[in-house]
Parts: C-alpha cells; sequence; structure tokens
C-alpha cells in the first residue's frame, strides 16, 4: 500500500475512481495538481483505490479565525471498498494538516458511521430547503436594493466577515479557491440591500432556474445580513419571483431561515462533522455551528 500526493499522470485513475462515487468526470478546477489545495491517493498493487482532497481554509469560531484542514474528494474505487482504507489515507491526510498548523478538520458527511469511527463529530448541516414563493409576501420592503456589481466585492466581503466572525463555523473564503470572481460567478444576480448612507448591510446570491410554471424555482446561494429589516428587504425581493416560478429553496445552516419560514420542507441535508487535530489550541463549540459552503 502506497499514500502519496496525486499527479497529473494520476488524471486518468483518479478520475476512474470519482465517477462511480460523484457521477462525473469532472475534477474540480479541471487540475490534478493544484495550487490551492492537494489531491491524495492510496494506491493498493500499484493501483489507485481511494482518494481525497485536503484544501487550507479557515473558519470563524468564538470570533478568531481558526486554521481548517477542509477534506473533499473522499471516493474509493467500487471494487475496493469495504477493506478499510479511508483510515489510512485520512489519517495521512490529517498528518499533513498538522504539519501545516491546521487545527480542525472539517467535511460534508456522506457517510457518518465511516468518519465517526475516525473522531469526527456532526457538529451542523447545510441544508437545501423550499418554500413557497407566495409565503414571502408577507415581508416588508424596508431597505433599497439594487444589483451587485464588479464593483461591490469589497462590500460583499465585508457583510459576509462582519456576519460570519459573529458565529461559530462559517469559512472565513479568504482562501486562494474562493477569489474575487467567485462572489458574482455562476450567480443570475446578487442583490444588496442598503443602508440610508449607501452601504450594504446584507446580499443575497441566487440562481433562476430556467422555464416557468410548477418546475421552477429560484435558489439563494447565499443569503447573509447583519440587519434583520435588511434580511426581510430581500426575501420581498425574492417573493416578488412568485408570477414565474412557485418555490424559493435556500441553502441555510441552523435555524437562523427555518425559524422564520415555518412553510419550508427539506430538499437536501448535507452532515457537517469536524475533527480537532490540536486539541491543545481548539475546544469545540458545545451548540450547533453555521456553515456557508462555497459557491
Amino acid at each position: 500500500m502506497q499514500i502519496r500526493r496525486l499527479t497529473e499522470d494520476d488524471r486518468d485513475a483518479l478520475v476512474a475512481v470519482r465517477l462511480p462515487a460523484f457521477g462525473s468526470s469532472r475534477l474540480g478546477g479541471d487540475r490534478v495538481e493544484h495550487p490551492s489545495y492537494d489531491r491524495w491517493g492510496l494506491f493498493r498493487d500499484g493501483v489507485l483505490a481511494a482518494c481525497a482532497a485536503r484544501k487550507p481554509y479557515a473558519s470563524w469560531f468564538g470570533g478568531q479565525q481558526v486554521p481548517t484542514c477542509g477534506i473533499a474528494g473522499v471516493a474509493v474505487a467500487p471494487e475496493m471498498r469495504g477493506r478499510g482504507l479511508l483510515r489510512p489515507l485520512l489519517e495521512r491526510i490529517h498528518e499533513e494538516a498538522r504539519a501545516q498548523g491546521e487545527v480542525v478538520a472539517t467535511l460534508f458527511a456522506s457517510a457518518p458511521g465511516i468518519y465517526g469511527s475516525l473522531g469526527y463529530r456532526t457538529v451542523g448541516a447545510l441544508d437545501t430547503i423550499e418554500v413557497p414563493a407566495t409565503s414571502l409576501h408577507r415581508f416588508l420592503r424596508r431597505h433599497e436594493l439594487r444589483r451587485a456589481t464588479a464593483d461591490d466585492i469589497g462590500e460583499l466581503k465585508r457583510v459576509y466577515a462582519d456576519w460570519a466572525r459573529r458565529h461559530d463555523g462559517p469559512l472565513t473564503r479568504e482562501a486562494p479557491e474562493f477569489d474575487d470572481a467567485a462572489w458574482l460567478h455562476d450567480a443570475t444576480g446578487v442583490t444588496l440591500a442598503l443602508g440610508e448612507d449607501g452601504t450594504a448591510l446584507a446580499y443575497a446570491s441566487w440562481v433562476r432556474s430556467p422555464g416557468y410554471g410548477r418546475d421552477a424555482y429560484v435558489d439563494v446561494e447565499d443569503l447573509v445580513w447583519n440587519d434583520d429589516a435588511a434580511r426581510d428587504s430581500l426575501l420581498w425581493m425574492l417573493g416578488t419571483f412568485s408570477s414565474v416560478t412557485p418555490a424559493v429553496r435556500f441553502d441555510t445552516s441552523g435555524t437562523e431561515l427555518t425559524s422564520m419560514l415555518t412553510e419550508h420542507h427539506v430538499r437536501e441535508h448535507r452532515p457537517y462533522d469536524l475533527l480537532v487535530l490540536d486539541p491543545g489550541a481548539f475546544r469545540p463549540p458545545a451548540g450547533p455551528v453555521l456553515i456557508r459552503d462555497y459557491f
């Protein structure tokens, strides 16, 4: 058995392992050797049997930025499953993370039992919830709204950082992987709610599905606010889609939205697990954490 970083020479083998797990041959960033994170592989008899990526991030906990090892792209070839290969692979990645000063490791747990045996515990979840667009009509527009442009990226960063540092769990979104273009990338629109002085108090990043009628929806990938009235103004705006899209979906964590949007149902539930790599440097919070994934 060999465990090592993967290179471009391993592309075909990596795609072959990932395709059954994720249903896609696409690699994030379309590169094996990525400048902002490492891909690792476990080889058995010279054949790639399992893979995972280590992505260096930072997360907000207690108002402080905590160096974080993000684990992603975990896959085992179907023929190699059930052999306990993830444990040595992830333990090797954890060793590398500790050597780089990372204090916690986090991942979205598709198989909680496997990760629990490695010391991970579920600390939250990222859910996609859906509500009738008409249920948002009760919110009022109390702030001016406008579409964000590339000139507003600094404002988006500020709003997000002000929100994130008040919670436990959100990524800082300052890793190299999350560049400036990501704030507006792939969104149909990013809408700002403005204060009286014109500064942003909240924003919503949303994607409009194709078509009209019962299958159409607006997907809100990010709703971040530092003022409740500004949040309500964005919810009002999303409710105006009701004439063309009967549903609005939100990616959310905790009870910030679910307690207000009582008519919601959960379309997708993604448990979020955390492992403390350096117990002397970090004590996990007692309650659930809030998560904002990258777009």
